[in-house]
């Protein structure tokens, strides 16, 4: 508010300026301004990429049978624990076969356990010769059969309880439910979603680089990140993994980027902008980009011919009541903040407001 009426202000000083009479000409006019203290502060350069954040473990748990829901045990945002069923199947049908491979199962180990007991007393009488090589190969062919037939039962017995453990829906880590996409009674198929389960403790985001912007990220840089959803607010976050080639397809590197701030409001699937920190420079000369006056200026190569464009920034500086006109070199940009690398000095009163329209060395009148 109190910046809008200083900009009233200034414009009206500026309007009396311009609408002096003429019998005021031989009275030096001053030019109402305001001034920035060039100061000395940090100042950073970025790379600008966009992505969306996910969950480190985020999974869409898939049914395994086709049958009906019977059984929903969570809703989305409640925490769950590893191997915590979170929906049933009707698994009737199921359970039955897996009791029957279980029974069968066990007639065979002891059919199994009965002729190895079997064989071992018909191969000492072998050894002491008091059978025939015919009752020993006997003895043999029905404990390898029963082994055999151990084995197929055994894995039979596997089978069925992998369909029947199939028909419940377990957590696979401990995490939080972010979304149930079937309701109870429901027929569902196999490969048809049921839940997602993500773990929220850690937040991450791919992002995609290219160009000279891959050659600039290093693990750990830090990264400041904003959500359209959650405006005017900013979270923090850091390189976390750098891919090893780039995308022949489409020419760019994948960066993962770990969000470090936990706030409940990060969600998995979140859109946002991310700011990778390349260069930080503590203590910078630092002025408002719009106190720049911009100027190209066109050199001819006397050897070749050509035209070289090049592009100057000057500004104004308050010098003794006066504009004084100065030439400046620029760093890094950032945020509508510039570094002044050579031509100001810390202390220096920069004009912002009103250096489109003084010359040098006119008297200026800072109403700021």
């Amino acid at each position: 508010m109190k910046s809008r009426i200083l900009f009233i202000v200034l414009l009206a000083a500026l309007v009396f300026y311009g609408c002096s009479g003429d019998d005021q000409d031989d009275v030096e006019k001053s030019v109402p301004v305001i001034v920035y203290e060039v100061t000395s502060k940090p100042i950073s350069k970025y790379i600008r990429a966009t992505g969306s954040v996910e969950g480190d473990e985020d999974v869409i748990l898939y049914s395994k049978v086709a049958e009906r829901v019977e059984r929903i045990n969570v809703v989305p945002g409640q925490k769950v624990a590893k191997n915590q069923i979170l929906v049933q199947q009707k698994n009737d049908m199921l359970k039955q076969g897996l009791e029957i491979a279980n029974a069968s199962l066990k007639t065979a180990k002891g059919q199994a356990e009965l002729t190895a007991i079997d064989f071992e007393r018909m191969n000492k009488l072998y050894a002491e010769k008091a059978i025939s090589p015919q009752q020993y190969d006997q003895a043999k062919i029905a404990k390898e059969t029963a082994e055999h037939a151990y084995q197929q039962a055994k894995s039979m017995y596997e089978q069925a309880y992998e369909q029947y453990e199939n028909s419940f829906i377990k957590a696979p880590f401990d995490g939080v439910v972010a979304a149930v996409y079937v309701k109870k009674d429901q027929m569902i198929n196999m490969g048809q979603p049921v839940v997602q389960i993500l773990s929220p403790s850690k937040m991450k985001a791919k992002v995609y680089l290219t160009g000279n912007d891959i050659q600039n990220v290093k693990i750990d840089q830090n990264v400041i990140i904003k959500f359209p959803v959650i405006p005017g607010e900013e979270f923090t976050g850091r390189v976390n993994k750098i891919n090893t080639a780039i995308d022949q397809l489409t020419k760019t590197l994948e960066v993962e980027i770990e969000v470090i701030s936990k706030d409940n409001r990060i969600k998995s699937g979140i859109f946002g902008e991310f700011f990778i920190e390349i260069e930080n420079k503590p203590n910078s000369l630092i002025v408002p980009e719009t106190s720049l006056i911009p100027q190209t200026e066109i050199k001819i190569d006397r050897e070749t011919g050509l035209q070289n464009t090049f592009k100057k920034y000057y500004t104004y500086i308050l010098e003794n009541h006066k504009a004084k006109i100065v030439e400046v070199k620029t760093g890094i940009a950032n945020n509508g903040q510039i570094e002044i690398t050579d031509g100001l000095s810390k202390g220096d009163s920069v004009i912002v407001v009103g250096q489109n329209i003084v010359k040098d060395g006119q008297t200026v009148n800072v109403i700021e």
